[in-house]
């Protein structure tokens, strides 16, 4: 009998804690390799889904550089099974420079997404191996 009763509070704490999130979908962009100047921008834009039962909130989107930008719209709510689209801008700009060796810059870096639901941050990163024209 509390076996039983245990293996229903499991399953039942285990629907609950799925209830929002998780957030899913390709969390890693790479864009290969290509060439671009100083000040040039490069537009990553990820397709997430709500996995959970309920809707999750994408409450703040934080760079891991300053080179990153974090779109207005970012901030939104899936509904359950639905997707949504995050959208980043890196630029290319001059403090990058001390990355670069023989004229490529492995460009690899991440921003945190941070929700409401249960997994309360995500990771996506974006990456492109860089060719610097000037």
């Amino acid at each position: 009998m509390k076996t039983g009763l245990f293996l229903i509070g499991f399953m039942f704490f285990s629907l609950i804690s799925y209830a929002q999130g998780p957030l899913t979908g390709k969390l890693v962009i790479n864009k290969g390799e290509i060439y671009k100047n100083w000040g040039d921008k490069i537009d990553f834009e990820f397709t997430v889904k709500n996995a959970g039962t309920k809707p999750l909130d994408i409450k703040k989107i934080t760079g891991e550089c300053s080179c990153q930008t974090s779109f207005p719209g970012n901030i939104q709510t899936i509904q359950p099974g639905k997707t949504g689209v995050i959208k980043i801008q890196v630029i290319v700009e001059e403090s990058l420079r001390k990355y670069v060796k023989d004229g490529v810059l492995n460009y690899d870096k991440s921003v945190i997404v941070t929700t409401n639901g249960k997994k309360e941050k995500y990771q996506l990163y974006t990456r492109a191996t860089i060719r610097i024209k000037n």
